[in-house]
């Protein structure tokens, strides 16, 4: 009984930290494309979908349960995400144009050979 209470008062606290966490992404759409294609977030999260194209655009999501209405340029639509969001859209216009939001972790981008061993088998140190 005390186990069970103890994981959910530890539950409940984790829901909480990541709800008062929650951060705010910028998608650039500039060029006919989506700047990064790729957003990694968490639910609680907020996208801004920013045009800076040229024209009036508008973003749908692939299976149209949300888009942004008509965006104008240098306008901005801000989409709050949840665990049910539909997480690839795409331009109204052009669906060929597409990005996505991504709920996994994102990945590391590590040059190469800042890991590489030297010759006696020691990765390098840091250095500012």
């Amino acid at each position: 009984m005390y186990k069970s209470l103890m994981f959910s008062i530890a539950a409940l606290g984790l829901c909480a930290a990541q709800s008062a966490s929650a951060e705010q992404f910028d998608i650039q759409i500039e060029g006919g494309a989506f700047y990064p294609e790729i957003t990694y977030l968490i639910p609680g999260d907020e996208v801004k979908f920013v045009n800076n194209n040229g024209g009036t655009v508008k973003v749908i999501s692939s299976d149209a349960s949300w888009d942004s209405g008509e965006i104008s340029e240098g306008q901005s639509y801000l989409l709050s995400v949840t665990p049910e969001t539909k997480l690839n859209f795409a331009l109204a216009s052009d669906s060929e144009i597409a990005g996505s939001l991504s709920f996994d972790l994102a990945p590391l981008n590590m040059d190469d050979e800042a890991f590489e061993e030297d010759d006696s088998g020691a990765a390098p140190t840091a250095s500012n």
